[in-house]
């Protein structure tokens, strides 16, 4: 009963009796690894003074947001809740952390995940490393918590240099990221430590704004914000204190900021993907009509376009399919043995002009009598290719002669009269006599 709200309550019995069972059954245990961590925070729901990360949260951001079974970065890998719940839900997890203390305890909790020891700015830059299904992770919140004294561990550098190092991150992370992909990053602002001195009064440092700036920098754009509503316990404790001192307001929540790499439509028809592809154009499958819109040309061709033209019978769409119904011409004319599915289609063969053709169809003239629409099932079941190779490998007769006339054909009694030097009701009579066995009409 966990709903994709944008306020996610930590605090209800539903997402404790949870986090219980995560932690309790994959004994994780994310603060290990992070002796030397120092920590500043006075309103992170605690475990030996360090900040751990929510299993449930992680657990709805790859259902709501990672298709199924699909693969994980995290260039920040921290503890090791979201791997541990990533490998445990079927999805394949890398998580790349700057500590090799870290990793080993992670390690030491499961080897499922890919954990890989060191700079994320080195091993994305550096290293092959295959394409992506969802980014997720949870940066250093600046010095919040200082993790180590290594000079690339971003949380030991200047706001500056933290926020320079830390786009580069999440941008080369981005281009490991497949297209029509989400990207979560959960955040929450950070203030400037409080040395009223030098003019420091712990204003915020604006470090939620400045992911989204750089994150829409390199075209990932900023599609949900939730709100992580944490344990108001450690708050509490302070929030009186600090209130009065100087009106500081006691922080209990995080973000989970949400960006899309490419399309968000066609982000969740991956994720929303039941395995079977709906349709099939120029080659190219399709996971559903709405998919092949948006890829093709959404503001040209609406969904209802796609799907009429894939379970269209006309041969100019012959590339436009419905899998599992595909659809085969539908003959509607025999021209000299030689099937058509319209009008227009005898036009582009023959070069008659339509009104003569449908005329010729209709007419009783014997000289038209192969022009003829299909009223049976001929050709039922051909082709595509089968009808256009017929029509190619095929020349169509015009006309066709009436009668024969002592073995030769002609297409009228004045042709047949010239011929043998008889007038044309001569060559009638002939026909209509028995005598004459060798005139005959030809039907």
């Amino acid at each position: 009963m966990i709903h994709p709200f944008s306020v996610l309550d930590t605090r209800t019995k539903e997402w404790q009796s949870r986090k219980r069972e995560w932690l309790d059954k994959y004994k994780i245990q994310s603060e290990l690894g992070r002796d030397e961590t120092v920590s500043k925070s006075g309103f992170w729901e605690q475990t030996n003074s360090v900040s751990v990360f929510d299993p449930v949260l992680t657990q709805h951001m790859y259902e709501w947001f990672c298709p199924p079974k699909g693969k994980i970065l995290d260039p920040f890998a921290g503890g090791s809740v979201r791997g541990i719940v990533g490998e445990e839900l079927g999805f394949k997890y890398t998580g790349i952390d700057i500590s090799e203390n870290q990793i080993l305890a992670n390690r030491e909790q499961s080897d499922k995940p890919n954990w890989i020891v060191g700079d994320s700015i080195d091993i994305l830059r550096e290293n092959e490393m295959e394409e992506y299904d969802f980014i997720f992770t949870c940066p250093p919140y600046h010095d919040l918590e200082v993790y180590s004294d290594n000079p690339k561990d971003i949380s030991t550098q200047t706001y500056d240099e933290f926020i320079r190092n830390l786009e580069y991150i999440m941008y080369l992370s981005s281009k490991k990221l497949k297209e029509n992909r989400f990207i979560g990053i959960v955040v929450s602002e950070i203030r400037e430590l409080s040395t009223t001195r030098n003019y420091k009064k712990g204003t915020y440092k604006g470090f939620v704004s400045d992911i989204v700036k750089f994150m829409e920098k390199h075209d990932l754009h900023f599609y949900n914000d939730m709100i992580l509503f944490n344990s108001q316990h450690q708050a509490s404790r302070t929030a009186g204190t600090y209130f009065k001192r100087n009106r500081k307001i006691a922080s209990v929540h995080q973000n989970v900021l949400i960006f899309v790499k490419g399309n968000p439509d066609l982000a969740t028809e991956v994720i929303e993907w039941n395995g079977k592809y709906v349709c099939k154009i120029d080659g190219k499958k399709y996971r559903t009509y709405k998919e092949a819109s948006i890829s093709i040309n959404h503001d040209e061709l609406g969904v209802s376009e796609v799907t009429r033209r894939c379970q269209s019978k006309k041969s100019k769409y012959k590339e436009w399919q419905t899998i599992g119904k595909e659809t085969k011409p539908d003959i509607r004319y025999i021209i000299d043995s030689v099937p058509f599915e319209s009008i227009p289609q005898i036009n582009k063969i023959t070069g008659i002009v339509d009104s003569h053709i449908y005329n010729r169809i209709l007419s009783d003239n014997p000289l038209y009598r192969h022009w003829i629409k299909n009223d049976d099932d001929w050709f039922k079941g051909l082709t595509y290719r089968e009808m256009e190779n017929i029509q190619v490998g095929t020349e169509i007769r015009p006309q066709l002669p009436t009668i024969s006339c002592e073995g030769l054909h002609f297409y009228s009694t004045f042709e047949a009269g010239r011929k043998f030097g008889l007038s044309k009701e001569r060559i009638r009579q002939k026909l209509k006599d028995d005598k004459y066995s060798d005139y005959f009409y030809l039907t």
